[in-house]
This record gives C-alpha cells, sequence and structure tokens, in this order.
C-alpha cells in the first residue's frame, strides 16, 4: 500500500515539475490519475459506476471523506470536464488547487503522509482558493406557490399563494446553471396560471430566483409515463400523446418485466431458498390471460426463450438480493424494506410507484428486466436515459415529498438482465429537463381542453410525424426501419378515416382529455374541491363537510404484509351526530399521516 501512495505521490510531484506539459496536459493527467485511484478502491467490488461523478461518491462513502473534501474532489471533476471540453482556461492557481486536492485524497485513502518535497510545493489551506457557489440572498425558501401574471425578458410577474403583496413579486428566469431550462415553460404560461417555485433565493431587492418552475403542479403525470417520453430519438412533449394513443401491448418483453417483479418479491420476502418452479406457477396463476393471449409465445422458438429468460432472470435477482445487497458499498437490506411504495409530490407535479426502497428511504431501487445502453461507449454498459431519468424523478419526489435530501439517498438502477446495479450520482439539470418536459405536457393538456376544438386538436395530432419527434435527427437502418414506421402508424391510420371519423375520434378525444384534466385539478366551477388534487388543496373542515374523510384512526389491527387477503382495521373514534361520512364498500381510499 504505501508503494502505491508513493506512487501517486510521485506522479502529482512530475506534474508539478514539468515544464514541457501545457496547463490543459497536466489536466488530463490529473484525471487519469483521480481515474486509476477510483478504479483501485473499487477493484474488488462489482459496482458499476456510471460516470466519475459517482465512483467519487463512492470513494467518499467508503473512505469517509468529508463534506468539503467532496466538494473540493468534485470541484476538481467540475474544472477538468471544463478545461478538457475548452470551455474554460486553465489557470495555475486552480491547478495548484486540484493539485493539493488529489494529494489529501492519496494521504486519507492511504493513510500515509505527503512526502515533505510535494508539501512544500503545495498552497496552504488559506491559499486554496475554493469557495462553494452561493447567490447573493437574504431568504431561501424552499417552495412557494404563486400565480403567473406576466413576463418580461427578465422576469414574471406573480402573486404569491400564501400572503398578500402591494405589487407583484419579480421571479428572475433564464438564469443559466441555475433555471435556463425553463425557457420554453415560460413561453407556454397563461394569465394566472398556477406555479410551485422550488429552492428560491431571494436577493436583498426581493428578486426570486428560483432552480425549479413547475407549472400547474396539480396536475399530476406519472413519473413512467413521462419517463418514456425521453426516447433515442428525442424528447419532445408529443410523445407523451402517442404513447397515450398507441394500443396497450402484450408483448414478451413487458410479461418478461412483470414476471421479473414478482420474482423480486419472493426473493425480498423468502426466509431462505426460492424454488423457481413454485414461482412460475405463481406467475401463471397472476398473468393467465397475459400468458395465454401473447402472440410471441405460440412461436415454440420463442416461447422457450422466453422462459430460458425467465429462469435467467430468476438467478440474477436471486445473486442481487443474496450477494450483492451484502456487498460493501451498497446501502440495502432486504430485512428493512418496502417494495413498491406509491408517492404523490404535488410540489414536482408527479406521481409513482417505486420497485424497492429501504424502510428509512434511504436507499431505492428501479428495476429494468431489458437491456441497458450497450453501445454508446463501445465495451461498457450504460444506463439508458429514460431509465436514468425515471430514477432521478423519484430521487427529487422523496427530496420535495419526504423531505429527504438527495445527498443523503442512495439511487440504484437495476438491469436484471446483466445483472447489474448502478449506483449513480444526481444530475440535478436533468432532472430540471424533465420538469420542463411535464410542463410542456401539461401545458398542451390544458390548451385542448381550453380550446375544446377539432381544428385545434387536428393541428395538436398532425405534430406526431417522424420529422418532428426526430429532434435528435437520427438516420439509418434502424431509424427508417424501425423507430419511424412506429410513430407514423398513427397518422397512417388517422389519415385513413372518413371526414365523419375523423371529426367523432377529434370530439371524443377532447371529451377525455377534459374530464382527465378535470379528474386531475379539479373544476373550477365546481362548488367546492373535486378531483384528485383535493386530496392537499382541501382543508379538513371541507373534507369533513364532504363525508371525504375519517380521521383521528387508531390502527387496531395491522394485516398489510399478509401474502393474500391483506387488511389493516382501524378503530373510529365518535364523531359529531351532522358528520356524514360518504364511503362505499370498494372505493379506493389513502391513509396519511396528518400533522
Amino acid at each position: 500500500m504505501n508503494q502505491l501512495a508513493n506512487e501517486y505521490y510521485d506522479f502529482l510531484l512530475r506534474i508539478y515539475l514539468s515544464e514541457e506539459s501545457s496547463l490543459t496536459m497536466k489536466y488530463r493527467q490529473m484525471r487519469e490519475l483521480l481515474e486509476r485511484l477510483c478504479r483501485q478502491s473499487m477493484q474488488n467490488e462489482q459496482l458499476q459506476m456510471t460516470d466519475l461523478s459517482a465512483r467519487i461518491s463512492y470513494l467518499a462513502s467508503i473512505a469517509s471523506l468529508s463534506r468539503n473534501a467532496q466538494n473540493l474532489l468534485h470541484t476538481f471533476r467540475l474544472t477538468s470536464n471544463a478545461v478538457m471540453n475548452r470551455r474554460e482556461e486553465p489557470t495555475r492557481e486552480n491547478l495548484l488547487r486540484d493539485l493539493r486536492t488529489l494529494a489529501l485524497t492519496v494521504k486519507k485513502l492511504f493513510q500515509m503522509d505527503i512526502p515533505q518535497e510535494l508539501y512544500d510545493l503545495l498552497p496552504g489551506q488559506a491559499d486554496v482558493p475554493y469557495a462553494p457557489v452561493t447567490a447573493p440572498r437574504s431568504e431561501t425558501i424552499r417552495r412557494i406557490r404563486v400565480c403567473f401574471q406576466s413576463a418580461d425578458d427578465t422576469y414574471l410577474y406573480v402573486i404569491p399563494a400564501d400572503r398578500t403583496v402591494d405589487e407583484p413579486l419579480k421571479v428572475r428566469y433564464a438564469v443559466a446553471g441555475k433555471n435556463v431550462e425553463f425557457n420554453e415553460t415560460i413561453d407556454q404560461l397563461w394569465n394566472c396560471a398556477q406555479l410551485n417555485l422550488l429552492d428560491v433565493t431571494v436577493d436583498e431587492e426581493g428578486i426570486l430566483t428560483p432552480s425549479m418552475i413547475v407549472l400547474e403542479p396539480d396536475y399530476l403525470i406519472d413519473i413512467s409515463t413521462l419517463a418514456e417520453c425521453f426516447k433515442d430519438y428525442g424528447h419532445h412533449p408529443a410523445n407523451y400523446i402517442l404513447g397515450r394513443l398507441q394500443p396497450m401491448s402484450n408483448t414478451r418483453p413487458l410479461l418478461l418485466g412483470n414476471i421479473a417483479n414478482l420474482f423480486l418479491d419472493e426473493w425480498i420476502h423468502a426466509d431462505g431458498e426460492v424454488d423457481y418452479i413454485e414461482c412460475m406457477r405463481k406467475a401463471f396463476r397472476t398473468y393467465p390471460i397475459e400468458l395465454a393471449s401473447c402472440e410471441d409465445l405460440l412461436d415454440p422458438k420463442l416461447e422457450f426463450e422466453f422462459f430460458n429468460d425467465c429462469k435467467t432472470h430468476f438467478e440474477h435477482i436471486k445473486e442481487v438480493v443474496t450477494d450483492t445487497f451484502l456487498a460493501p458499498g451498497y446501502h440495502l437490506n432486504k430485512e428493512d424494506a418496502v417494495l413498491e411504495p406509491s408517492y404523490v409530490c404535488e410540489a414536482l407535479g408527479l406521481q409513482g410507484r417505486l420497485d424497492y426502497m429501504q424502510r428509512d428511504m434511504s436507499s431505492f431501487i428501479e428495476m429494468k428486466s431489458g437491456k441497458a445502453d450497450e453501445y454508446i461507449i463501445k465495451g461498457k454498459i450504460e444506463p439508458k436515459e429514460n431509465h436514468k431519468v425515471q430514477m432521478l424523478l423519484y430521487l427529487a419526489v422523496l427530496e420535495y415529498s419526504m423531505g429527504i435530501s438527495h445527498r443523503k439517498v442512495h439511487p440504484y438502477l437495476l438491469y436484471t438482465r446483466y445483472p447489474l446495479l448502478y449506483p449513480a450520482r444526481p444530475s440535478w439539470a436533468l432532472v430540471r429537463r424533465a420538469i420542463n418536459l411535464r410542463n410542456l405536457i401539461v401545458a398542451g393538456e390544458h390548451a385542448v381542453q381550453l380550446q375544446n376544438s377539432s381544428a385545434y386538436t387536428f393541428e395538436v395530432l398532425s405534430e406526431i410525424t417522424p420529422s418532428v419527434l426526430n429532434e435528435n435527427h437520427l438516420c439509418g437502418m434502424f431509424w427508417e426501419r424501425y423507430l419511424a414506421p412506429s410513430i407514423s402508424a398513427f397518422g397512417n391510420h388517422f389519415n385513413a378515416l372518413s371526414p365523419l371519423e375523423q371529426s367523432y375520434y377529434l370530439t371524443l378525444y377532447n371529451f377525455i382529455v377534459k374530464e382527465q384534466y378535470i379528474s386531475k385539478s379539479g373544476e373550477m366551477e365546481y362548488d367546492g374541491r373535486a378531483g384528485a388534487a383535493s386530496l392537499w388543496l382541501a382543508t379538513l373542515e371541507e373534507k369533513r363537510e364532504a363525508g371525504e374523510i375519517l380521521y383521528d384512526l387508531i390502527i387496531k389491527e395491522n394485516r398489510a404484509a399478509d401474502a393474500h387477503k391483506a387488511t389493516v382495521t382501524f378503530t373510529i373514534p365518535r364523531y359529531e351526530e351532522e358528520f356524514l361520512p360518504n364511503f362505499r364498500v370498494g372505493d379506493v381510499v389513502l391513509f396519511y399521516e396528518t400533522k
């Protein structure tokens, strides 16, 4: 170990003393050293890290690096990215700062002092030009709901919902590195549109600068549906409409994914070994119609491959749960886990259901039975963008709904096909892009139900073409033979309808969009609260008056974890005589804790 540490120190010393190498070349050498340092620390692990930032995070966890030390490493990573991508000219001052960072990291990892010759050349702590980047502010607001009034080239003018003001507040947008991703959202705003501003800094002049802008947050969009809008060819909001209009599929990959989730359930709850044959019997009992009607399974060859795949995924899930969960660096414990927890996040306008989560919400897993990206980097398997987006949105939901900082949560993507379990560092820029796409989808839905016009809807549906959706300008055989035809199919079928059939289709489409919008956000003309959003918009008194809540309940018996006929029994207190609950047998209900 001492020899290896000395090699790292000697390499840093040579970088410093080299007069032939440019500052850019020195940054490249230092970057390679950090990559080697990370690999050396992980060589006995099964971890598959997606990028350097994730590896630094893992390195920090196993070496118990302080938050300041982690920030210094990430500062070096970002600086080297900028220098190596020619977005920033390197400086000797920053180079010395980053040399010191790497030397201190080696010292921490190997518990070996920095050689005096190198130590004398490095700047002291007081001389290091590093400070966390913070916006000047006199206040920070986690979340504020506002009503949009107007906008100019620099500011939005809004009225806050939680207090009265003499004049509209100014909200700064198009701020690089902060909220520039929402410029498209700003273009779609309408008068009195509801906005959630998240992580807002307020300067001394009272100007608000949010990091996220959520349009009509009461309209919840499913996380998996939103993530699926991130296609290889682009992430146009029309992908959401296309996904809605395509017929429900009952394909072999979909069935395999459902059965893989069943396998995970069995392995998590098992006390010992799990019998594969019994699991498959359970799968047939759970999905009898789907298995019997799947056209892919009518081919004996494909049927044989399907059940071989089932066996493979069963073994891979076993390996992950029984071995990988216990490996150093992971924060997973099946004895204290929750499967398929559901979340409603009004802050982000999202809802979803995770595959696996630790009970304390410190870690979670999003499981995929399909392929990862096997082609973007030769010889390396990377997560697909839509899968990464889905994982990051769940991370954001935990932060803004449950108050769990994303820096304290360990998110993983599990590909049961390989199997690979990816720990990943959050990319808040990608989260902002996803929320911006969500906003554009909501704006589109709002416009359709507001216009309620067949002519307008015809124009909206006419955008579902390969030329519009192919934002990344893909070309080649795969695009022309598979992707483009799947997009064109809707337009071809629609254009084949008679004028009367088209009119009926557009009218029915408008009706369904209108009804869905009302069911989510509520009807403005309705007397009282309506729609799913009444869960957080209605007060307790409004819920009592409508008979839509039972409160002050005490759990008498909790059998929610039972495999068959799971139940929870509550003791109901004695209410006032005028209180008339409006619950019927078979109604879907939601349990939540009041504060």
